[in-house]
């Protein structure tokens, strides 16, 4: 299957995503950059700084909380930019996913897709934020399970928290865990 801009776009318009209330949390955005790669589109995740407060050595997606009146398209742009020096012109937003919350740290998530055309030879990272990138194929996405799913009761609520576990040891989980899920069911629902 070839993923492009146009397919992914119309994958993440149906269903509307989920936006939640912030409820008291601290609004912040990522970015899932898809990489146009010759061999297929891939998705950059960055592995945070093991130097960081919150969310040290964690496998995620560039991004951050937004700053006074900013949006959520601004925020996940700058901090991609901030991180790994990904141009907001060299970045198509082509839409967003299920609004998501950290439980541990009162982060509102809102996730953002976006289409790289032309891809960087080189990432420059921020040293005091991105220890490493990595990149995994779209479509190695769509026909992934998680490698394991944690159910658990918090809140009055149920909750299945998928985990991933990529080359190198990099496992991602957690609300990047549920991020990355839910791209890949809308891709899937997209492909059938």
């Amino acid at each position: 299957m070839i993923w492009t801009s146009d397919r992914v776009r119309a994958a993440l318009s149906d269903p509307p995503p989920q936006q939640l209330p912030l409820q008291g949390d601290r609004a912040s955005a990522v970015l899932l950059p898809l990489l146009a790669r010759p061999g297929g589109a891939t998705l950059l995740l960055v592995r945070k700084s093991l130097r960081l407060a919150k969310h040290a050595g964690q496998v995620g997606f560039p991004g951050g909380a937004l700053d006074a009146a900013e949006t959520a398209e601004a925020a996940a742009l700058r901090e991609a930019f901030e991180e790994v020096a990904l141009a907001p012109e060299r970045v198509e937003l082509l839409g967003q996913l299920d609004d998501e919350r950290t439980w541990v740290t009162n982060f509102h998530i809102r996730p953002l897709v976006g289409w790289v055309r032309d891809v960087p030879a080189t990432w420059q990272l921020d040293p005091y934020e991105i220890d490493s990138v990595m990149e995994v194929g779209v479509q190695e996405l769509v026909e992934t399970e998680p490698c394991s799913v944690l159910e658990f009761a918090a809140y009055g609520q149920a909750f299945a928290m998928p985990r991933w576990e990529f080359s190198g040891g990099r496992v991602v989980w957690g609300a990047s865990g549920r991020i990355l899920n839910n791209f890949r069911q809308r891709l899937r629902r997209a492909d059938r």
